[in-house]
């Protein structure tokens, strides 16, 4: 290697250009290979469609604390916007959202290429490709069924082509996606910005109802048991009101109690009469086996006139003033005997009716002493009852309570969830995606890198040739390196010395 590099820097460029100059033919050669070969790939390469579009993310109250239903809502001041635009990225890079744009499309339609047997070299490709990314970690081990579907090629091409851009100070996302097809890289988008909406509505929805509503349908149905064991309750016990119930039932034991206090007075009175007309009969008429009775009375009488007769016509005949005398007396006994009979008939007649109404009062007496021990123990078993009667009424009035509230709930939470429904989305299609009228400039990047490449190449092969050449180019660079006085030169003369000039050296 020379020292030209010390010599001024115009001997120096002049150098470099005397070396390309020499060097033409190799650099023409490595240009022309160069493009050749970009050219090659330029026209092989298929070029691409990139449709674009941009979203704008307003904060919405789905970014919110929601509380649970029946619960008092609470501001935790919510997501902020980087967080919200992360989200949403998030969401739009979801596997599944392109699969079912790819679904929606076809894969025969997006990517063809992966519905054809690959070539052996495009196969032996494919195969080092995924053993490098393996080796070096950045993707997992797949295994030969995920390789060969289609459906998981082009979901991960579909991650490839599509481009999330996320601007924080505007609360845009723009999309980019590139494809072979121009139409089909516009309805990629379409199809994923309205996939995205509906996918996004059912994360952020807040669907409580249903769950309301099968919480009603079970205190529903627990307070229809509970009117079914109350309503039994009442038809075994016969109680319609339990109030209205132990008011009748209380009103008529102090009936009975009062008219058995009636009863008995009047039992107490006819019994006292009973017993004074006896004593007035026994008065009267005298006993027949201790019982006052008018007819004994009255044959007593005739026993007695019998015999006063007898003794008339025994001790006082032959005497007309004693006949006359006795037969007055008797006939004034007699008239005495008709007036204590009559007294005596009118007496038992008397004691006759007392007696049989005593006996009528004796047994309604006793009538009413039997319904009366009969309601006391319907009122003893209503006052049992009490508690359990209770129990079931504070019961359904607990449940009762419980479906008001819950349905309550329900209804607040259906009107929550139809304004929802039908609530305008938080995130705008800023601008919806368009068919792209030119390709992607592939080409003539391929092109321009391949002009860029062999300019690089050229450049190298001078410095090369410059820097490792054997041969002096200029006598001043001869005399920098051997110290050395340059007398004289010989020109390049093509029929004698070849490409290449002579230089004469003699010591100074």
């Amino acid at each position: 290697m020379n020292e030209s590099l010390a010599l001024p820097p115009r001997l120096v460029m002049r150098d470099l250009l005397l070396t390309a100059f020499s060097q033409k033919a190799r650099i023409a050669l490595i240009f022309f290979c160069i493009m050749a070969l970009s050219v090659f790939i330029a026209v092989q390469i298929q070029p691409d469609y990139k449709a674009k579009s941009s979203l704008l993310v307003l904060m919405g109250t789905e970014h919110a604390f929601r509380p649970a239903a029946g619960q008092q809502f609470m501001n935790s001041g919510g997501a902020d916007a980087e967080q919200v635009l992360r989200t949403e990225a998030s969401i739009l890079e979801s596997d599944d959202l392109h699969r079912t744009v790819i679904r929606e499309i076809g894969i025969e339609k997006m990517y063809p290429k992966l519905l054809e047997k690959p070539g052996p070299i495009a196969k032996w490709i494919q195969d080092t490709r995924q053993f490098i990314t393996e080796s070096a970690g950045m993707a997992e081990k797949a295994t030969e069924s995920d390789s060969a579907d289609p459906m998981t090629r082009a979901v991960e091409a579909f991650a490839r082509n599509l481009t999330i851009t996320v601007d924080k100070k505007s609360s845009v996302i723009g999309l980019d996606f590139t494809n072979p097809g121009r139409t089909v890289s516009a309805d990629a988008l379409r199809i994923l910005e309205s996939q995205y909406l509906v996918l996004r509505s059912k994360l952020y929805g807040d669907v409580q109802a249903p769950l309301v509503q099968a919480q009603q349908d079970v205190v529903g149905r627990q307070l229809a048991d509970a009117d079914t064991a109350l309503q039994t309750f009442k038809q075994l016990h016969d109680i319609s009101n339990f109030s209205e119930r132990r008011a009748i039932l209380l009103k008529q034991q102090g009936d009975l109690e009062t008219a058995l206090t009636k009863s008995e007075a009047m039992i107490a009175e006819q019994s006292a009469k009973l017993t004074q007309l006896n004593q007035q009969l026994g008065q009267v008429a005298g006993t027949k086996k201790g019982t006052p009775n008018a007819s004994a009375a009255l044959q007593g009488m005739v026993q007695a006139y019998h015999q006063r007769e007898e003794d008339a016509l025994s001790r006082y005949r032959g005497s007309p003033a004693v006949d006359e005398a006795r037969r007055q007396a008797l006939e004034r006994e007699t008239d005495i005997a008709r007036m204590q009979a009559t007294q005596a008939y009118g007496v038992q007649a008397d004691r006759n009716k007392t007696e049989a109404d005593l006996r009528a009062s004796l047994a309604g007496h006793d009538a009413v002493a039997a319904q009366l021990t009969g309601l006391n123990k319907i009122v003893d078993a209503l006052d049992a009852d009490e508690s359990q009667l209770h129990e079931l009424e504070r019961n359904r009035l607990i449940l009762e309570d419980n479906y008001k509230a819950v349905t309550k709930i329900l209804d607040e939470r259906q009107t929550i969830e139809s304004v929802e429904a039908h609530r305008e989305s938080s995130v705008r299609v800023v601008q919806p995606p368009n068919v792209p009228a030119l390709p992607q400039p592939t080409r003539r990047l391929i092109l321009l890198a391949g002009i860029v490449v062999s300019m690089l190449l050229s450049i190298g092969s001078v410095l090369t040739s410059h820097f490792f050449r054997a041969i002096y180019l200029r006598p001043e660079a001869l005399e920098m390196d051997t110290g050395l006085t340059v007398l004289a030169s010989v020109p390049d003369i093509r029929a004698i010395g070849g490409p290449s000039s002579s230089v004469l050296v003699v010591p100074a």
